[in-house]
């Protein structure tokens, strides 16, 4: 005699068919959108930090440089009033120093004549950043490294113009800002360029370390 008693369970297993293949690729495109959003939110803050490193130091050393000049017709770090920027103030010729870049804030009056002022002795603030020195900036490249950006001004005395130095910036910084500076990241035309006789192309490697240079306008 067969019984009409039904098993507990049996019509739950029986429904239980799983996704199906048009639920898992609405899923499966949910998630991208997903990991996608998270991507380009890194790319935004990325380049927003980029644009900041160019607005508060870089571009701030360059009108400080400029604002230097018009209250004192001299260049910024000039030891012998030749109109020449000095990689190092207090040693001309010299690689650049932290107590030479310390210079171009508080001069020297004292120990290497002629003397020269640096920006407090004519009432200029120094460009503010996220380290304790004005000279110094601290970046976080994609990869997660870290760099130590720093800034100097120069000379070249072959084709005859004063320069920012700036050392230990990674080469995607570089792209980013020879493309806000020339519109076009060559890294050998424009004023923003590769430390090399007429400049040299950027690295390939985003987070290896190099030297560039901004032309300044006198």
């Amino acid at each position: 005699m067969m019984s009409n008693e039904k098993i507990p369970g049996k019509s739950v297993l029986k429904n239980d068919k799983g996704f199906t293949l048009i639920e898992m690729a609405i899923v499966l495109i949910i998630i991208g959108i997903i990991i996608g959003a998270i991507v380009k939110g890194k790319d935004i803050i990325r380049s927003g930090e980029q644009k900041k490193i160019y607005s508060v130091f870089l571009n701030a050393w360059r009108t400080s440089y400029l604002n230097f000049y018009d209250r004192t017709g001299k260049i910024l770090g000039d030891t012998n009033n030749d109109r020449h920027a000095d990689t190092n103030p207090a040693h001309r010729g010299n690689p650049p120093s932290d107590s030479g870049r310390d210079a171009l804030i508080s001069g020297d009056t004292a120990h290497h004549p002629p003397n020269y002022y640096g920006l407090a002795q004519i009432g200029l603030e120094p460009p503010k950043t996220n380290t304790d020195k004005p000279w110094k900036y601290r970046y976080s490249d994609s990869t997660g490294k870290g760099h130590e950006i720093t800034i100097a001004f120069d000379f070249d005395r072959k084709r005859k113009y004063n320069y920012m130095r700036i050392s230990s910036i990674p080469n995607e910084l570089c792209i980013a800002m020879d493309t806000m500076i020339d519109g076009e990241a060559d890294g050998a035309k424009g004023d923003f360029t590769g430390d090399a006789a007429g400049g040299s192309a950027w690295g390939t490697i985003p987070s290896d370390d190099t030297v560039a240079r901004w032309k300044m306008e006198f």
